[in-house]
């Protein structure tokens, strides 16, 4: 059922956050040239294209949660195979070296996979009926089971994660151009 089918509700708060900051995302990726997406602040800073990566995770991540499993992005869409990244990580827990040595990829790969990893979370989003809230997961939260989230926890939990992440990448655009661009 599509929005406009029935009453807003919880799905309707978690759709108008999730495409904000996706709306965010594109516009800080806007031009976004491959210097400047590997670009790191620090020598123990995340750049933006693995950082954008690892929404894409995210989002793929928890989508596939909220359907209760199945087919995600990353695996079954073949994106770890493509971005030639250990189809176990999700950037969760990486060290600097594996965001150093992030590979050589373009702007474009990545932003494809976050956009491939949002068409399977929008409707997964929307298949959240008031009825599942409390759900949780602990047969696919293999990792911890016992501390597996319930449904409710996921909505909140996406877009407050991702809109800091894509605050973060416009940070880091921002501090490129002052660095780099400040006479153009």
């Amino acid at each position: 059922m599509s929005p406009q089918d029935r009453q807003l509700d919880h799905r309707d708060l978690a759709l108008q956050a999730v495409g904000d900051y996706g709306r965010q995302l594109e516009r800080a990726l806007c031009g976004l040239e491959l210097e400047e997406a590997r670009w790191m602040p620090t020598p123990d800073s995340n750049h933006i294209l693995w950082t954008l990566w690892h929404m894409g995770r995210m989002e793929d991540m928890w989508g596939w949660y909220l359907r209760g499993g199945g087919d995600s992005a990353w695996i079954e869409g073949g994106w770890a195979e493509r971005l030639r990244i250990d189809p176990e990580r999700t950037g969760a827990g990486d060290s600097i070296e594996q965001v150093r040595d992030f590979p050589d990829v373009s702007v474009e790969e990545v932003t494809g996979y976050w956009q491939a990893s949002r068409e399977l979370l929008l409707p997964s989003i929307e298949g959240v009926t008031v009825d599942q809230l409390e759900t949780k997961r602990p047969e696919i939260w293999q990792h911890a089971p016992d501390r597996a989230p319930n449904l409710l926890w996921v909505l909140g939990r996406i877009p407050v994660e991702n809109g800091q992440h894509t605050g973060q990448i416009a940070y880091i655009r921002g501090l490129y151009t002052a660095k780099f661009k400040h006479n153009d």
